[in-house]
């Protein structure tokens, strides 16, 4: 395998005086960003975006603090209410002493 870190680790039994020592080598990952070009969420996605459950992002629209958008009977969350909603929040206190 090319672009392979090895590593080695130390594997120990319970008996002190024996141990074993390995190379192992180490998968390489690829990791590739996209941006998200839509517009609209459903509501599963608007509620990982916030980082909350379905359930809370359901009170908060009720509560009219994120609004939605209708397109048949599927409810979507545009990406601007969810900009808008994040701006009404308070931020958040820093460290104390600071």
């Amino acid at each position: 395998m090319a672009n392979t870190i090895p590593l080695r680790l130390i594997s120990t039994s319970t008996e002190p005086r024996r141990r074993r020592l390995r190379e192992v080598e180490q998968p390489v990952i690829h990791i590739t960003l996209q941006a998200d070009e839509r517009r609209l969420f459903n509501i599963t996605e608007a509620a990982a975006v916030l980082g909350i459950g379905r359930s809370k992002l359901y009170e908060l629209i009720a509560a009219g603090e994120i609004r939605t958008v209708h397109i048949g009977r599927l409810c979507k969350v545009p990406v601007g209410a969810i900009d808008e909603f994040l701006a009404t929040l308070p931020p958040t206190p820093g460290p104390p002493g600071r």
